[in-house]
Order: C-alpha cells, then structure tokens, then sequence
C-alpha cells in the first residue's frame, strides 16, 4: 500500500491548520460550510484552482486506477473534464471523462496531504465530494470520509504538481472554478489565466516573466475589446498572429507593447520570439496579454496532439528570417493540426563530444542552462521527430551508440509517444540511424521508426549554400513529411 510522503508545508498553511484544531477542541467553529453549490450534473466541467490557475488533471491521461490527479496548464483535454454524479445527501462523485474513473482519496486515508486518484466508481464515502460554494464564485470541494478539502499541495504553481487533501482553511488554494467545457470564465490575460495557453518549453521560474526556452514556442489566447498587447521585459524581435492570420514580426520591441488596436467582438493572438542562440542574445520573456477597457480572455481548444522536434539549424530554419514558422518542422505540424515545438540550435549534434549534444540537452527546459532540467509531466509529447546527424564529428561507431543512449532517454520522458528518426538531408549516418532504431525494436519498443530521406533535397535546388533549406525548400521538406506524420496519429 503507497504512503503519501509529503514535504513539508509552509508556516502560513500549518497555522491556519493550527487554528482549525483550537477551535475544534473548544468547542467551537472555525469554518463553516456554505450550502451545497447547484452543479450540473449532466455538464463537463474543468476544476480550475484559483491560486494557481492550472486545471485538475489525471496524469498522462492514464486510464489505470490509481492513476494520480495533478495539476496541469488548462485545456480540451478529456483528462482535464468531470461531471459530478450524485451521491444523495449532497454529495457528488467526480468522473473523468477519459477513464469514467472518479476522484478518490487513495485508501481512504484522513491524512493531510494524501494523494487523489482516480479509482472505479463503488460510491465510497472517500470518493464523494461535498461542493460548497464561496463569495468569489469558485467552490470547495470536502471529502465526505475524511472531512478535508481538495488542495494545491504546496501552493504549486508548476504543471505536473500535486493534488491532496488538506484541513480545511479557506485559502484560494482550495478553492476551485468550475468551468464548464465549452466555455471559459473571463480572464485578464496574466501569466496564470487559464485562458492562456502556452506551447513548447517555457521556464517559469520568475513568476513575473515566462521564457522560452528553445525555438518555436508560442502563446495563444483568445480575447474582446478593442486592443490588445504585449508585456515585454528586454528587447526583443517577436511575431504575432491575428485570428489565424499571417504572422508578422515586430523587430526590436520591448516593455508594454500595442499589437493591435481598433477592433470589435471576439479574436484569437498567436505570439512568439526569435530564439536566442548564438550571437542573438533577445531577451524573449513574456509578461502576459494587456487587453484594452472591458476587455477580457476566453478559453481556445488546444489540439488534441503535440509534436516535438529535435534537430540542429535545419529544424531552427536558420539562416532564414521567417523562422519558425515557415520551416518544415512548423508546417508540416500545422499541416496535421497538431502544437507542436523545436528544441533545436544551430551546431547541434548527437553526441555532447562534438558539440551541443542533444542527448543531453534535450532534457534541458532551455539552450541557456545546462542545470534547468525540464519537467516532462508538464504535458504530453504524442511525437517526437528527430533529424540529427548533420554536424556530428565521432566516429560513426560512436554516432550510434550515442543515438541509442538518445532514442532511449527520449522513451523515458515520453513514455507514449511514437519516435521518427530521420535520416539526415545530407545523407550522413543513415546506416548508423536505422542500426539505432533497429537496436531499440530488439529491444522490445515498437514504436520507434526511421523515415527514409533520401531524395527529399537538392542541395542545388532546395538550399541557400547546399546544407541549409530555403523557404521554399523547407515547403517542400514539409510536404513529404506531413503524409508520415498521419500515419502516426
């Protein structure tokens, strides 16, 4: 049987503890419970906490009982909705709509900080929920067996982070918005509006600024009013789109910045930065959306498939100006209709010994920090594309042993995900590739694949100095690529 083995909780959170426990041994009431709140029970609902702005999520969508519930950046996901079945008595059971499993306090522990599973619905006392509804709108959900309230652990604001139960204490991290599906409450645009979605690898480490950390992030919201910008720290070239429209760059920029003005109704935005590698050192943090009077954020549906590339200055789209978006990495993503993000930098290789190794640094949430290793539970990864080889001095003995070790530490961090090794445009190692893939299929992993190349360039043709594709070439890369991709989907 799993103990929960909790850290340890800030002071704040252990006095209001403290103050519940002196009221209760004399006798008295420290919190009451507000009436039972009129939920739906036929409507799917997001549980979104306040303090954080993530959403309760069952972890990696699994659909095995006992599978944790955590706290993830909100979106469409069915792992991400519950309705409330009704128990009697005012207490309700909350589905998962992926699994039909519902919440449940794992082995009805009392403790403080317990986890939250989902579990087969058998309407025990630790599985029904009491939701009370508080002045600002949200609700608190108590645990019938056990008397406490589902809980932020830790006051997390981090994707991936823990969801308990804890002494109730009327503290925003027990207080959850119920947002039915379809729908979104209001948002003002912050870095922890619900209704902002962000895509690739972004370092939240400041709480003021969001970073991205590799090439090809960006942030969608959708919004009203009659404008909307940008809060940027440094100086910073970023491109925009408007309701799906081309995008367009905004070159040096910085500090509160105006994208658009003079409009009316409902709109979408797309932003994202320059990558800063080598001599470019553009600062791209983000602050947040600044909307116009009255305006406000409501939710986007978030694709139900992500894609990750991993490559070198061919899946940045250097040299060229319209990087990211017209390299085949992006197109041929936005072709399938999937997110998607590239952890690539000019001069990457496979092995750390000739270069920026991407065995190593493909764990890392940016090409600035070497100790910053990324949370892979932030969200789930459905492909990852590789096209390393290019700059790769080892001996080819050593090129492969060194991609084996990579397909391997990418296995561990998407558990799930199917893996395309691409042969090189330059034709480079392709044996060496294909012995990789075939290495990890003997071992056992089916779902690691090599897409054969050849052919797809012409370094006459299709490149700018015969390595790196132009615009058009990229095009092309991306229009032999998408056809593989759907195979995968």
């Amino acid at each position: 049987m799993r103990a929960p083995a909790p850290p340890r909780r800030p002071l704040v959170r252990w006095l209001a503890a403290a103050v519940v426990a002196v009221c209760a041994a004399a006798g008295l009431t420290a919190l009451t419970a507000a009436p039972a709140a009129a939920v739906e029970t036929n409507v799917w609902y997001r549980i979104v906490n306040d303090y954080s702005g993530l959403a309760v999520s069952i972890e990696s969508g699994s659909t095995t009982a006992g599978a944790k519930s955590v706290l993830a950046t909100a979106s469409s996901a069915t792992n991400q909705q519950f309705r409330f079945v009704d128990s009697g008595g005012g207490y309700y059971r909350i589905q998962a709509r992926h699994s039909n499993q519902v919440l449940d306090v794992y082995a009805k522990s009392t403790a403080n900080g317990a986890d939250i599973v989902q579990w087969s619905d058998n309407n025990g006392t630790n599985q029904q929920w009491q939701v009370n509804t508080q002045s600002d709108g949200s609700v608190e959900l108590v645990n019938r067996n056990s008397g406490k309230a589902l809980d932020n652990w830790e006051r997390a604001t981090t994707a991936g982070s823990r969801v308990s139960q804890y002494t109730r204490n009327n503290e925003e991290t027990q207080h959850w918005k119920l947002v039915p599906v379809g729908s979104s409450a209001a948002g003002n645009g912050s870095l922890t509006d619900p209704n902002v979605q962000f895509y690739g690898r972004w370092d939240r480490d400041d709480a003021a600024w969001y970073q991205m950390g590799w090439a090809g992030g960006y942030v969608e919201t959708a919004f009203s009013g009659a404008t909307i910008g940008v809060k940027l720290r440094g100086t910073i070239d970023m491109w925009y789109s408007i309701d799906g429209g081309a995008e367009t760059w905004m070159r040096a920029v910085s500090g509160n910045v105006t994208v658009r003005s003079g409009l009316s109704g409902t709109h979408t935005i797309r932003i994202g930065f320059r990558e800063r590698a080598g001599s470019y050192t553009g600062d791209p943090s983000f602050g947040g959306f600044i909307l116009g009077s009255g305006g406000a954020t409501s939710s986007t549906v978030r694709p139900g498939t992500h894609i990750e590339f991993i490559g070198d200055s061919i899946t940045v789209g250097q040299p060229n100006a319209n990087r990211p978006f017209s390299t085949y990495a992006w197109n041929s993503a936005e072709a399938v209709g999937a997110s998607h993000m590239q952890v690539a930098e000019g001069g990457a290789c496979v092995s750390p010994t000739d270069c920026r190794g991407m065995m190593d640094w493909f764990l890392r949430t940016t090409n600035q920090d070497a100790n910053d290793l990324w949370e892979f539970n932030t969200y789930e990864t459905d492909i990852v594309v590789i096209n390393l080889g290019t700059n790769n001095k080892v001996s080819a003995a050593q090129f492969q042993a060194d991609y084996i070790t990579m397909l391997q530490r990418v296995r561990q961090s998407y558990p799930n995900a199917e893996i395309l090794a691409m042969g090189v445009f330059r034709e480079r190692l392709l044996t060496e590739v294909q012995n990789a893939v075939a290495n990890r299929n003997n071992a056992g992993d089916s779902k690691v694949h090599y897409v054969d190349t050849r052919g797809w360039v012409d370094p006459a043709t299709d490149t700018s100095d015969n390595v790196h594709p132009h615009d058009a070439g990229h095009a092309k890369i991306a229009g032999l690529l998408t056809p593989v991709l759907r195979q995968y989907l």
